[in-house]
């Protein structure tokens, strides 16, 4: 063989070999995930006192304003990836239609309270004022088998009630189900 033959002959087993090799890697190796992204080209965060700012140009211009009672909080678009004041409940179920029954709305004295999810677990009843201040609250251990709370409100002013219903895990104290039910209280 001349040498031109033998120098093509090495550069091909070569090239080969590499492939091969490019080849094994691939088919052992994990492949890339894709998913959407935000690109920013600008921005920027300052704090002063109890206020924080955080901006940034490149993404959708949607403008969320969440109030946490003594500050607001508001984020922008799409790179929300942590927001102090929002809690993971958000992400909770609610309760379905048939699953807590209050009756009756309007109430005068007594309001009974139904809870007839199949879940067991831990169910905290809040009964608020129109403002948001606990008036009162008691901790049912749920077997799944429904419950009936009876409360007597006939010593509430007339107005406008919310009663909250959180369902925690009854080991872990997770929260599993929430429900915010508004009654009306006449005398």
């Amino acid at each position: 063989m001349n040498p031109l033959s033998n120098f093509l002959c090495f550069f091909y087993k070569k090239q080969l070999t590499i492939l091969i090799i490019f080849l094994l890697i691939g088919m052992i190796s994990f492949s890339q995930i894709a998913a959407p992204y935000a690109i920013n080209i600008a921005g920027n965060q300052v704090t002063r006192g109890s206020y924080a700012i955080e901006w940034s140009v490149g993404e959708s211009a949607a403008i969320n304003i969440m109030d946490n009672s003594d500050r607001f909080v508001f984020t922008n678009g799409l790179l929300q990836y942590n927001v102090e004041n929002q809690t993971e409940t958000n992400l909770v179920a609610s309760f379905l239609t048939n699953e807590i029954r209050m009756y009756p709305n309007p109430i005068k004295n007594e309001l009974y309270i139904n809870i007839l999810h199949a879940s067991k677990g831990n169910d905290l009843i809040e009964l608020l004022d129109e403002k948001g201040t606990k008036l009162k609250e008691k901790m049912v251990v749920y077997n799944g088998m429904g419950a009936l709370e009876i409360w007597n409100l006939a010593g509430l002013k007339a107005g406008q009630y919310f009663v909250n219903i959180r369902h925690t895990h009854p080991v872990t104290g997770r929260l599993i189900k929430k429900g915010a039910y508004k009654i009306l209280k006449t005398n």
